[in-house]
C-alpha cells in the first residue's frame, strides 16, 4: 500500500505539471522534454505484454502472483500517464495534422485510463472485478494498437501500418532516359524517399508538405520552398546543402541524407523551371544527366509463352541440342551439334525465336547473311558465334537485342568499328574478342565508355579441349605480416605444376608444387599447370607483399559512399581487382580519405603505402596528394611526417589503372598514425562531368 501511495503521489505530480504547461508558453526545456515521448511510450506497452503473461500463467497453474500484477500495472499506470504528457509536451512543436493529432492525444489518454482501471480491477476484492479484468485487459490491447496506428501516422504517414498489406502497384516499364517524366519518376522517388516522412499532409514540419506538386508550390511556414530556374536561392535546394550540423540542414542529423547525384538532379530540375509534367525528351540534355538518370529506368522481363513440344523436335531434327534452363519453363538453351550449318537448319530454328535465351552456333560454317535470322531472336541473353565466317555485318543483326549480356565472337572477322557500332546500340556484360582485329587500345577506351567487360584473352569458358586449365588461387589474399601459406587448387587430377617466385616464366623445370608454398618475403609468384597429353596451361600470377603491422584499430572522418562500403576493407590485407565493382574497393565522392590509426604500442614505422584505382571514364581519379602524421600518445597532438604530392600527366590514363603509392617515414616511432588521401573533390574542366563530385577509390592502407 505504501507503493501505491507513493505512485499516487507521483501520478497528481505529473497531473499539475501538465495542467501548469498548459497555460504556459512552452519553453526550450519543454520541447526537449517532449522529444522524450517516443521513448518513453514503449514501457507501458512493454510491461503490460508481460503483465498479461504473468496473469495468464497464473491462472492455468493455480498460483496467481496478486503482487507482481499490481507492482507491474502500477508501473505501466506511471509510465502511461508519463508518456502522455511528453506527447503533450512533443505536439507544441507543431507540424502534424490537427485531427490526427487529437485522435492520437485523447486515444492516448483513453488507453491511459483503462490501463489505469486495469490497476483498480487488479485491487478489487470482488468477484465481479476479477471476471472483468481480463476482458478490460484485452480492451486496452485495442485502445493501444488503434492509440499506435494513429501515431504511426503522424510520424510516417497515412499507409505505414497498411503498407505491405496491399499487393504493390504494377510499375510501367521505362526503357528509354527520353521516356522518364522528370518529376514524376526521379524527383517524386528522391523526395518520398528522403523528405516525405516528415514533410506530408499528416505531419508538415515547417507547415510544408513534399508529397505533391500542389503542396511543394504553396511552400512553408516561411514561404515558397522553389524558385523556379534558381536552385541557389530556392530554399528547398539551400537547406540540403547546408552543413550537416547546422540545425537549419535537411534531412536532420540521423536520417538518411541526400546522395550528391540526387542533389544535382534536384539542381538540375528546379533550373529547368522545376516542370511537374514534361518528360525528359523536352528538356536539355548531356551525358552527366544521363548517367545520373540510368538508376531511374525500369525494366521488365519478357513474357514468353511455352513452344509446342511438335516445334522443338522439328529444331532437334534440324541438328540443333535444346533443353530447358528451368524445368517447367519456357526459357530454352539451343546448341548447334554440326560443323556445316545451313540457312535453311536456321529457319527451323526461327519457330522458337521467342523461347530461345542461350544459342550457341559457335564453330560451324556461319556467314553474316545466315545470321539475318537472328533479327528475330529478341529475348538472346547469351549468344556464342565463336570460330565463324561472320564479320561485322553479323553485329547490325544485333542493334536490336537488348536483352543480350553475354556475346562471343572470338576468332571471327570483327573490327575496332563493328564492335564500337554495336556498343552504340546495345551494351552486352561481356564480350569475348580474342582472335580478333579488335585492338587493345580500343578495349580500353570502350569498356571506360559503355562500362561492359570486353575479354581479348583466352577464358575458361572458351578454351580448346586441349589446353589444360590452370590452377586457382585458393584465396584472394595477396598481403600478410609475418608468413603466409599459399595453396592451389587444380580440377584436373594428374597434373603437375610448377612456379618461379622471380617474376620470370615457369617450365617444367621450374620449382615443383606439392601441398603449399611458404611466404616469408614480398615476391612475385607465377604458376602454370602441365599434363601429358595436354598444351600447358596459361601461367597465373600473383604479387605478394609483406606489411608490418596488421591494423584493428581505427576511425574514419569520411564514412565511404552507400554504393561501395566497407571501411574495414582498407585494412582486410586483400587487394581489389581492375574492376571496381568487384567488392573489394571503397569509394569516396567527392570526400577525402582521412583515418587515423592505433597501433596500440609504439612501432618503427618506414613506410606508409596507399593501394589506388582509376578509372577516368567512370569519374574515378587517383588521389590528388597523400600525408602522413604521427604521434606517440594521444594527448601530445600530430606532427607531419611526410607528404607525396601526385601530378597528373595527361587526362584520360589507359583505361582501368592501379597503383600504390607510397610515402616515405624511415625510422619513424609512433603509436597513432593519421593517413590523409585527398580527393580532387570535384572533376576538372576537361572532364565529361566537370564540377561535380570527383571519386576516389582504396583497397588498402599498408603500413611497412
Amino acid at each position: 500500500m505504501k507503493f501505491l501511495s507513493t505512485k499516487n503521489s507521483l501520478l497528481i505530480a505529473l497531473l499539475f505539471t501538465v495542467v501548469l504547461v498548459a497555460f504556459v508558453e512552452p519553453s526550450r526545456f519543454i520541447l526537449f522534454l517532449g522529444r522524450f515521448h517516443p521513448v518513453i511510450l514503449h514501457l507501458p506497452i512493454g510491461a503490460l505484454i508481460l503483465t498479461l503473461f504473468i496473469d495468464i500463467v497464473g491462472r492455468i497453474k493455480n498460483n496467481y502472483p496478486t503482487q507482481v500484477v499490481q507492482y507491474a500495472l502500477g508501473f505501466s499506470t506511471f509510465f502511461a500517464i508519463l508518456a502522455c504528457i511528453l506527447g503533450y509536451f512533443l505536439s507544441f512543436e507543431g507540424g502534424y495534422d490537427e485531427n490526427t493529432l487529437n485522435n492520437h492525444l485523447w486515444l492516448g489518454v483513453i488507453s491511459t485510463v483503462l490501463i489505469t482501471g486495469l490497476l483498480l480491477l487488479s485491487r478489487s476484492k470482488s468477484k465481479v472485478g476479477s471476471k472483468l479484468f481480463l476482458p478490460f485487459f484485452i480492451l486496452t490491447f485495442i485502445g493501444i494498437t488503434v492509440t499506435g496506428h494513429y501515431g504511426s501516422i503522424l510520424t510516417h504517414g497515412s499507409e505505414f501500418l497498411t503498407q505491405y498489406a496491399k499487393a504493390p502497384p504494377k510499375i510501367k516499364p521505362i526503357t528509354q532516359i527520353d521516356s522518364l517524366r522528370i518529376y514524376d519518376n526521379v524527383i517524386a522517388n528522391i523526395l518520398d524517399e528522403k523528405c516525405v516522412q516528415c514533410h506530408n499532409t499528416t505531419k508538415r514540419k515547417g507547415e510544408l508538405a513534399l508529397n505533391a506538386p500542389v503542396h511543394i508550390l504553396e511552400g512553408g511556414e516561411h514561404g515558397e520552398v522553389i524558385l523556379r530556374g534558381d536552385a541557389q536561392n530556392s530554399p528547398l535546394y539551400k537547406s540540403i546543402n547546408l552543413p550537416l550540423s547546422d540545425d537549419y540542414h535537411m534531412p536532420p542529423e540521423g536520417k538518411p541524407q541526400l546522395t550528391n547525384d540526387e542533389k544535382w538532379l534536384i539542381a538540375y530540375w528546379i533550373n529547368n523551371n522545376a516542370d511537374f509534367n514534361t518528360k525528359m525528351a523536352g528538356l536539355p540534355r548531356n551525358d552527366t544527366l544521363n548517367k545520373k538518370l540510368e538508376k531511374y529506368l525500369v525494366f521488365q522481363d519478357p513474357e514468353i509463352d511455352a513452344a509446342p513440344f511438335s516445334v522443338i523436335n522439328k529444331v532437334r531434327a534440324a541438328g540443333f541440342s535444346v533443353f530447358e534452363l528451368v524445368p517447367e519453363q519456357p526459357e530454352l538453351s539451343v546448341k548447334y551439334e554440326g560443323a556445316e550449318i545451313t540457312d535453311d537448319a536456321l529457319k527451323v530454328l526461327e519457330k522458337l525465336s521467342d523461347q530461345v535465351v542461350e544459342l550457341d552456333l559457335s564453330h560451324t560454317s556461319l556467314t553474316d547473311d545466315m545470321t539475318t535470322r537472328l533479327k528475330a531472336f529478341k529475348h538472346l541473353k547469351k549468344l556464342y558465334i565463336n570460330n565463324t565466317k561472320i564479320t561485322d555485318g553479323t553485329l547490325e543483326n544485333l542493334y536490336n537485342s537488348k536483352f543480350l549480356n553475354v556475346l562471343n565472337v572470338y576468332g571471327t572477322g570483327i573490327t575496332n568499328t563493328g564492335l564500337d557500332a554495336l556498343l552504340q546500340h546495345i551494351v552486352p556484360k561481356r564480350i569475348y574478342v580474342w582472335q580478333t582485329e579488335v585492338d587493345n587500345e580500343t578495349i580500353a577506351a570502350l569498356e571506360s565508355k559503355y562500362q561492359s567487360d570486353i575479354l581479348s584473352g583466352v577464358d575458361d569458358d572458351f578454351v580448346e579441349m586441349t589446353n589444360l586449365e590452370p590452377p586457382a588461387f585458393s584465396s584472394d589474399k595477396n598481403l600478410f605480416v609475418d608468413t603466409m601459406s599459399v595453396r592451389l587448387i587444380s580440377k584436373i587430377k594428374n597434373t603437375k605444376t610448377y612456379y618461379t617466385v622471380d617474376g620470370t616464366e615457369p617450365d617444367s623445370t621450374s620449382l615443383l608444387y606439392k601441398d603449399s608454398i611458404f611466404l616469408n618475403r614480398p615476391l612475385h609468384l607465377k604458376v602454370k599447370a602441365y599434363k601429358e597429353g595436354w598444351l600447358p596451361s596459361e601461367t597465373i600470377e600473383k604479387h605478394y607483399f609483406r606489411v608490418k603491422q596488421e591494423v584493428a584499430n581505427y576511425t574514419l572522418v569520411n564514412l565511404p559512399d552507400d554504393r561501395y562500403p566497407g571501411s574495414d576493407k582498407l585494412f582486410d590485407l586483400k587487394e581489389g581487382s581492375s574492376r571496381f565493382r568487384d567488392g573489394n574497393w571503397i569509394g569516396f565522392s567527392g570526400d577525402n580519405v582521412d583515418a587515423t590509426i592505433d597501433l596500440e604500442s609504439i612501432t618503427s614505422i618506414d613506410k606508409i603505402s596507399v593501394n589506388c584505382l582509376e578509372d577516368v571514364g567512370s569519374w574515378i581519379l587517383f588521389p590528388k596528394k597523400l600525408s602522413v602524421y604521427s604521434s606517440l600518445d594521444k594527448d601530445s597532438g600530430f606532427k607531419k611526417m611526410g607528404e607525396l604530392k601526385i601530378n597528373r600527366k595527361g587526362r584520360y590514363g589507359n583505361g582501368t589503372e592501379i597503383k600504390k603509392y607510397t610515402v616515405d617515414i624511415p625510422d619513424t616511432e609512433a603509436r597513432y598514425l593519421r593517413v590523409v588521401v585527398e580527393n580532387y573533390k570535384t572533376l576538372p574542366s576537361w572532364h565529361e562531368g566537370a564540377g561535380t563530385d570527383a571519386w576516389l577509390f582504396i583497397d588498402e592502407i599498408l603500413i611497412q
